[in-house]
This record gives structure tokens, sequence and C-alpha cells, in this order.
């Protein structure tokens, strides 16, 4: 049982940090988040695309 929440953890803060690196390298360290194509800021850190970067990528 605590492997597993510390696992969940950590793969939450993985994903922080991918998020924050994103915003950073987009030139917004101050953002949450940022998309990974366009660099339009994004206000969750689960997703690395926005709405309109990932509607182009499923089609």
């Amino acid at each position: 049982m605590f492997e597993s929440q510390y696992n969940e953890e950590m793969e939450a803060e993985v994903k922080r940090l991918e998020a924050q690196t994103r915003a950073t390298n987009a030139g917004h360290p101050e953002w949450l988040n940022a998309c990974a194509l366009c660099g339009s800021e994004l206000m969750e850190v689960e997703n690395s695309l926005c709405n309109q970067c990932g509607d182009r990528r499923r089609k």
C-alpha cells in the first residue's frame, strides 16, 4: 500500500516538473504549464498539449 502511494506521488511530481520545464522553455517560468507544440499557457499540469494542438494531432 505504501509503495503504490509513493509511486503515485512520484509520478505526479514528475508530471509537475515536466510541465514547469515546458513553461520555462516557452519563456514563461511563472506559468504552471505550456503546450509542448505551440507554447501557449495551460492551466492544468496533466496535459502536455493545448486543445487546438491536440485536435490537430488526432486528425
